[in-house]
């Protein structure tokens, strides 16, 4: 009876440490999510607290993986993310959701400087980089934080570190037209020539959405390839004439950019592809530097029967007076006339039949 008695006692006790140990996980677990939401909030107050209360500093929450350190960085809570580091929150810890980021990348992102220094003065990794191999510095040049890429080159960031799906240091900085950004990477050694997982170089960025004809030319300056191509055959003249940007397209043209240079996709030239998109100006800059206007894409479109397309009459006309040929077909048999006809261009169809379309 009373080893019974005795086995019915050690089966409460079991259970009640066992309710102990879901109790203490479930305060603990609270007490973490409390030092989240407290550093999301910049409340220092409810920071110590926490802490106080037993929060581990290193805790990860359920929804990003990330740390209370890495949630303060992100949004410039210096105070809390000195506090933080001053508990023993580890500067190096990556997220297990956010691409496996760590504190100094969201503060260089965002343009934190005194927490990217604090960060970086307490021995965070300069060169972490994420799942997708983007760097602070990548972040920081994308955005155009000048100081912050400073002291990341200060201590020793790589200027040429390659992300798996972007572009290097220098390729995001001159796509988004960041000067002096640009400035001080080549300055530190960044390679002009670099490619990123398309084959794109910081010349063609620079060229293509804006047109950054400073960074153009500060590109050209130290040595950039005027006709490297990408992985689809595209170069920085196509870029520049697709997006009608005159003086990228000048620039380059003085440069020695081969203007008949064509894509692997479609074949086209940028003579091709300005005619398309209507840059009178552009088409007349190319045609001066001998342009081919009788140059054909892959499926026998010419310049002349997308200017048709478009419903350009000041390019189909500075193309047939170059000496366009008005006949000719592609290779299902569709000619500039039938173009003009098709996308409704009556000016432009009289236009090439006076030229002698037919």
């Amino acid at each position: 009876m009373v080893s019974g008695q005795t086995g019915y006692r050690a089966g409460i006790l079991a259970a009640l440490l066992v309710v102990f140990a879901l109790w203490a996980a479930v305060a603990v677990a609270g007490v973490n999510e409390d030092l989240v939401n407290a550093t999301y909030s910049d409340d220092l107050s409810g920071v110590k607290r926490s802490i106080a209360n037993g929060a581990d500093v290193n805790a990860k929450d359920k929804a990003n993986g990330g740390t209370a350190l890495m949630f303060a960085s992100q949004e410039g809570h210096k105070e809390i993310v000195q506090l933080l580091i001053a508990k023993g929150a580890d500067v190096n810890a990556k997220a297990d959701k956010y691409n496996g980021a760590t504190a100094l990348i969201p503060a260089s992102e965002n343009g934190h400087k005194e927490v990217v220094e604090l960060l970086l003065a307490k021995g965070a990794d300069v060169n972490a980089k994420m799942n997708t191999g983007v760097t602070a510095l990548v972040m920081a040049s994308q955005n155009g934080h000048k100081e912050i890429v400073q002291a990341l080159l200060d201590k020793g960031a790589d200027v040429n570190a390659k992300p798996n799906n972007s572009g290097t240091a220098l390729i995001v900085a001159s796509g988004k037209g960041h000067k002096e950004v640009v400035e001080l990477l080549l300055a530190k050694g960044a390679d002009v020539n670099a490619k990123d997982y398309q084959g794109r170089t910081a010349l063609m960025a620079a060229s293509q959405w804006e047109g950054h004809k400073e960074i153009v030319q500060a590109l050209l300056d130290k040595g950039a390839n005027v006709n490297a191509k990408a992985n689809d055959g595209g170069t920085a003249l196509m870029s520049a004439s697709l997006n009608g940007h005159k003086e990228v397209v000048e620039l380059l043209l003085s440069k020695g950019a081969d203007v008949n240079a064509k894509d692997n996709h479609f074949g086209s030239t940028a003579l091709i592809i300005a005619s398309g998109q209507g840059h009178q100006e552009i088409v007349r800059l190319m045609l001066d530097k001998g342009a081919d206007f009788k140059a054909k894409t892959n499926k026998g479109g010419t310049a002349l029967m997308l200017a048709c397309g478009k419903g350009d009459k000041k390019v189909v006309e500075l193309l047939v007076a170059k000496g366009a040929d008005v006949s000719a077909k592609t290779n299902k048999g569709t000619t500039a006339l039938m173009y003009a006809s098709h996308f409704g261009h009556p000016e432009i169809k009289e236009l090439l039949i006076r030229a002698g379309a037919k």
